[in-house]
């Protein structure tokens, strides 16, 4: 199959790619020239590379040409104005679908990498489901729903959304902090012991993608993306502890220390010009009661299930963190 990938050189993207370039699908990415390529290196001789932008889009519309599949991976997690979520998230959708509807004669499928930021909350015995209403609670959330919203309102090539849960594993920043607060024996706890949430390991997202384009009976729907049972903050640092073989003090952090966090946090990103991923708008996700989702969609229309529960994947992240020196 000939596929057209966004995002290929980050996190979930270079995952994919490595599933894409294994399965000896034609391959063709759009790669900013500034971006870093440590992860794909190896793949840059088999695949189609075009240098731009998803503000581009007559270089979209190239790169695009010819694909029978796209998937739409790029975009931001973190940022140092509300405005770069936007522009990203939604902007860049909407440019990749416009290029798809111009390329559509030969295009089956278009898959979009959302977020569970879309659904919103959820708990254990309520957990968000894909047919409930939107309730994204911060910036990163509604920029993704406006994205989602592009695909469902313009889009003229069958597609499918997906919604992962918190993504983690070898290759993301967004979890580091949380080994290295472990690693100095630190648990900080933000809304006490027990809130549930849903992971995911990378490498199952990647896959679930890879799924969704071999299925039909994907196309049109919506599906979480998350693996099951959900655990706890506590549970999850507790697991990092335990294969690190360490004891962390258990630290339940106040609202106004929280807050007093993300401004100093701020500050910094700005004199950094690097944004992080703990900022106020972000404060309200971290702040939820929980994360929880149903993956019962997705397992009942195309078999699919993610395959790495958390002590597993805690022990392939954090093994891939030491060689990598991160932590």
């Amino acid at each position: 199959m000939r596929v057209f990938l966004t995002g290929a050189s980050g996190f979930i993207g270079s995952h994919l790619l490595d599933l894409l370039c294994a399965s000896r699908h034609e391959v063709s990415i759009l790669l900013r020239p500034t971006s870093s390529t440590r992860f794909i290196l190896r793949h840059l001789e088999e695949v189609t590379v075009h240098y731009g932008s998803l503000e581009d889009t007559r270089r979209l519309r190239t790169a695009m040409s010819g694909a029978e599949a796209v998937i739409h991976c790029a975009g931001k997690t973190k940022a140092l104005r509300s405005t770069e979520f936007y522009r990203a998230n939604h902007r860049g959708t909407r440019n990749v679908v416009e290029a798809a509807n111009a390329c559509r004669d030969s295009l089956r499928h278009l898959v979009y990498i959302s977020s569970l930021a879309v659904s919103g909350p959820g708990v254990v015995g309520r957990p968000a489901e894909e047919s409930d209403a939107p309730h994204p609670v911060s910036v990163y959330g509604r920029s993704k729903l406006l994205g989602e919203t592009a695909i469902r309102q313009v889009c003229l090539v069958p597609w499918t959304v997906l919604r992962p849960a918190a993504v983690y594993g070898p290759r993301d920043r967004d979890f580091l902090p949380v080994f290295q607060q472990v690693k100095h024996r630190l648990m900080p706890l933000l809304c006490g012991a027990g809130r549930p949430l849903n992971l995911v390991y990378g490498l199952d997202v990647a896959n679930a993608v890879v799924c969704c384009l071999a299925k039909e009976q994907a196309i049109g729907k919506t599906y979480h993306v998350a693996a099951e049972p959900p655990c706890s903050d506590e549970e999850l640092m507790k697991e990092i502890a335990r294969q690190m073989a360490l004891r962390p003090l258990r630290l339940r952090v106040p609202r106004p220390i929280l807050y007093s966090a993300c401004l100093m946090q701020e500050a910094v990103c700005k004199l950094t010009g690097r944004p992080n991923i703990l900022s106020r708008q972000k404060m309200a996700e971290l702040l939820a009661p929980g994360w929880v989702c149903s993956t019962e969609a997705i397992h009942k229309d195309l078999g699919y299930t993610a395959h790495i529960p958390v002590r597993e994947g805690v022990a392939r992240t954090l093994e891939w963190y030491r060689n990598e020196g991160w932590i």
